[in-house]
């Protein structure tokens, strides 16, 4: 199996595993949940065009916004300076929120999925290898997966 091939696995199961992934601690998710801010995130200022910080639909915000820089920056990897990251699209429901993610996560995955095991080892962003900044990338699902079943246990038990 390439390499390449094993990351696009990774980034398959952290987004749509059916144990642990973004996938599952966004089931079920209903619009009260979704807008919920746990106090912890009530003191800090809302950015223009997002989601208000700390909620679940920020989080699918953020996560779709970063998978769009991601690819770019994938798509773009053999250019000498990384890619400007894209202009939040702010949306009206959840549900768009959710639809752009998957939108974003198609994107990236193709991004990915052109990628031959022979340039894992370029340096992107001017700092790191190419392999590097793919684990990065499956981190990145994995850690907000995490902040969104926290979020959401922190809902329930409110």
């Amino acid at each position: 199996m390439r390499a390449v091939e094993v990351f696009l696995k990774q980034l398959d199961d952290a987004y749509a595993h059916a144990w642990e992934s973004i996938a599952v601690v966004l089931t079920e998710v209903d619009d009260a949940e979704a807008e919920w801010q746990a106090p912890c995130y009530r003191t800090v200022e809302r950015e223009e065009g997002w989601p208000a910080s700390g909620t679940i639909r920020w989080q699918v915000a953020h996560l779709a916004h970063c998978k769009e820089h991601y690819a770019s920056i994938l798509r773009h990897r053999a250019d000498s300076a990384s890619p400007p990251a894209p202009a939040r699209k702010p949306f009206r429901t959840f549900q768009e929120e959710m639809l752009a993610l998957k939108v974003a996560h198609a994107g990236q995955r193709a991004a990915l999925a052109e990628i031959a095991d022979e340039e894992l080892g370029r340096s992107v962003l001017g700092k790191m290898p190419l392999g590097e900044f793919i684990a990065m990338i499956l981190r990145h699902d994995a850690w907000h997966a995490g902040q969104i079943a926290l979020a959401r246990r922190l809902y329930r038990e409110r």
